[in-house]
């Protein structure tokens, strides 16, 4: 029994390479297919090659998640279709991932779970003070406790952990072992956010060059550039979005609500009050402790201003619903808080109706019927390049892995309802002149309207003044900015990359961004002194380490999943 072997052993061994053993996955991929037809087992979500995984393991996982953050007023069903998206796409991430351990041969012996947790006492224990002499831990009172028997379901738990979670640390450390930061990388995004300069410039914009009579046809320019009009990757996506509203009178019932938990909270118990009613917000942890005055929020800080110890604040409204806050304590610029959330979100029924109203031009999509969207869903149109997502906060899935023509999603839930999108074109290479032709055209008046520009920019700014009041263009000037934030003062990228690559005071030959001809002088240049760089480079380096050991294994990770037949059926419990 692993009990009763942990605590025979008496030898302390030092096995400090392995103690990062927590890992949570955070790939973020999708799933989402298409409606395949009907399956034959009905008990079967999804699968990945032989594997399955039932609507019991879904239905089982998705109540354990639920069940740790809905309250008095149940759950939010936005919240709880994200969730459940979330639920199957992590079984199918699991699959994944124990078929990779087992072909990698990846796994845990019952002698290294012993001595990890003899080694490695898990935060419970080493924050405990009962646990620490002076400045050091002392193990040999963890190693008593890990010979009491009443320790027995918390060791099994400990060990549990580090048997879920080690061989995945371990599997990510092996592919991301080769993702090494050079010193020169460092070096650079140390000086990304830290190197300044000041720039005043000209902007001439092509406008004021663009003549209706071009110097060669069309079709020429387009043979000598082909290049210019290469698509590496672009679609063409609609989407309809479906609002789940919420009414006055849910907003009414829920503050009449919080009114009485408020009345409650002065005879009875917060904390059971608590227990009962509260519900846990997505976006933050409930307040429970002590926290910075400053780090309040504006309403919460205003309500416990002037507030006595043990007072209950009156119902307190935000976007999300209404708090309720009891002041335990006040200590300088921190204050002991304990928060009560009664959320605000739209009912089952305006739910189902937007759910069924997405549902009815899938079918409509899916059909072919419909040579055009109807007006009346007010259809929106997006171009995205490979790899790129809508700043729309919708996960989607696969859908937009590998696009085709036609396809069609399935109402995909986002922070406010559904949205159902489809793939209007996707183009790849270089389109026939036929095609574009009106690109072109725009294309070939903007290259002679830039050269104009530039011609007359060189005739005018040959020397290094820069006049503020140009006869073409504007004049404008910067404070110091870096590579970092150069937006902020609506200096595009190219503008403010070259500008730290010239000496003070000298002129930039005229360059084309965009539609505009710009002319810059750099003012001012200023650089980081040798002891920032010893201070803060080493620190800048581990930094990016972490972040290229992370994205090198989600990289790995996404490849290789293509690998794997992933078979989703989530569309008939959603429909």
């Amino acid at each position: 029994m692993l009990m009763e072997r942990v605590r025979s052993v008496t030898k302390y061994f030092m096995w400090f390479a392995v103690i990062a053993f927590v890992f949570s996955m955070a790939i973020g991929f999708g799933t989402t297919m298409f409606w395949k037809g009907n399956k034959k087992d009905e008990n079967i979500i999804a699968g990945v090659n032989n594997e399955t995984i039932t609507v019991k393991e879904y239905a089982d996982a998705l109540r354990s998640r639920l069940q740790s953050i809905s309250g008095a007023l149940g759950t939010d069903p936005i919240r709880e279709r994200q969730i459940s998206e979330s639920v199957i796409n992590q079984l199918i991430t699991d699959k994944i991932i124990e078929d990779l351990l087992r072909k990698r041969r990846i796994s845990v012996s019952e002698d290294q779970l012993i001595n990890i947790i003899r080694e490695n006492p898990p935060p419970e224990i080493t924050q405990n003070p009962d646990f620490w002499m002076g400045e050091q831990f002392n193990y040999d009172r963890y190693f008593e406790l890990l010979k009491d028997p009443r320790a027995g379901q918390f060791i099994m738990t400990y060990a549990s952990q580090i048997a879920e979670n080690l061989p995945m640390s371990i599997l990510r450390g092996e592919i991301s072992s080769m993702a090494r930061v050079t010193s020169g990388e460092a070096i650079e995004k140390f000086f990304e956010d830290s190197v300044k300069v000041r720039i005043e410039y000209i902007r001439l914009p092509l406008e004021e060059w663009k003549s209706e009579v071009a110097s060669m046809s069309e079709e020429d320019f387009f043979s000598n550039n082909k290049e210019m009009f290469r698509r590496d990757y672009l679609i063409k996506m609609g989407y309809v979005s479906f609002p789940v509203s919420i009414d006055e009178e849910t907003i009414r019932t829920t503050k009449e609500l919080a009114i009485s938990v408020t009345e409650r909270a002065e005879t009875d118990s917060f904390d059971l009050l608590q227990r009962q009613y509260t519900y846990f917000p997505d976006d933050r942890a409930l307040l429970n402790g002590w926290v910075k005055v400053n780090d309040l929020e504006h309403d919460f800080a205003t309500a416990l201003t002037g507030m006595r110890k043990g007072n209950v604040s009156k119902p307190i409204k935000s976007d999300k619903g209404f708090h309720i806050l009891k002041l335990e304590d006040r200590h300088r610029d921190s204050v002991e808080v304990k928060e009560i959330f009664l959320p605000v979100f739209a009912s089952f029924e305006e739910f189902q109706k937007s759910s069924t109203e997405a549902w009815n031009l899938v079918k409509k999509l899916r059909s072919d019927s419909l040579p055009e969207i109807p007006e009346k869903y007010n259809p929106q149109y997006i171009s995205l390049g490979k790899g790129a997502l809508p700043d729309i906060s919708v996960n989607f899935g696969t859908f937009l892995i590998n696009p085709k023509e036609g396809d069609v999603s399935y109402p995909l839930i986002g922070e406010d309802g559904f949205y159902v999108f489809w793939i209007e074109e996707k183009e790849e290479g270089i389109p026939a002149f036929s095609e574009i032709e009106e690109e072109v055209r725009d294309s070939l008046v903007n290259y002679e309207a830039a050269a104009r520009a530039k011609n007359y920019a060189l005739g005018k700014y040959s020397g290094d003044k820069l006049p503020r009041k140009p006869e073409k263009g504007e004049w404008g000037r910067t404070p110091y900015f870096t590579l970092g934030n150069h937006e902020k003062y609506n200096i595009p990228a190219k503008v403010a990359f070259l500008s730290l690559n010239i000496r003070r005071n000298e002129v930039l030959p005229p360059i084309r961004v965009g539609e505009s001809v710009y002319v810059v002088k750099q003012i001012d240049f200023k650089m980081p002194d040798t002891e920032k760089l010893r201070e803060y480079v080493p620190a800048i380096a581990m930094e990016l380490q972490r972040a290229k050991e992370t994205y090198s294994f989600q990289k790995w990770f996404y490849q290789y999943r293509k690998e794997y037949n992933i078979e989703d059926y989530r569309e008939k419990i959603y429909e």
